[in-house]
């Protein structure tokens, strides 16, 4: 199954503004591993979207992975997700933007129930 955040806004005051992305993937799984490929992509004026990361790795039963991106100075962000295995819907992901000091920025939080399906990830 593919997901995506959606064009998330990353403009305001510095305080107010991402300077990076982080991403929890929890395969709650107690057998399979699930496997995820994902993109991040960022936009540094209005009309200008750029792929920046894009990877793809194995989560095992029953653990996480905490990621975490540099996207300062960037004008929008997005992530897409593509989760494959036995169990897919097992694996749950989260997306923060926060500040240079490691706070969340409310109004930038992606939780799992507020992705949005889509039919592929975009090259």
């Amino acid at each position: 199954m593919a997901f995506t955040t959606g064009i998330i806004t990353n403009t305001g005051t510095a305080t107010s503004s991402a300077t990076n992305l982080a991403i929890n993937i929890d395969n709650d799984n107690l057998s399979f591993s699930s496997n995820v490929v994902y993109h991040i992509y960022v936009w540094n004026s209005m009309a200008s979207k750029t792929l920046i990361y894009a990877s793809s790795l194995n989560i095992n039963a029953n653990t996480s992975q905490l990621l975490n991106f540099n996207i300062a100075g960037n004008f929008a962000y997005e992530v897409q997700f593509l989760v494959t295995g036995t169990v897919p819907t097992d694996t749950v992901i989260n997306v923060f933007g926060t500040d240079s000091s490691g706070n969340v920025i409310h109004y930038q939080k992606v939780l799992q129930q507020d992705l949005t399906q889509i039919a592929q990830l975009n090259p």
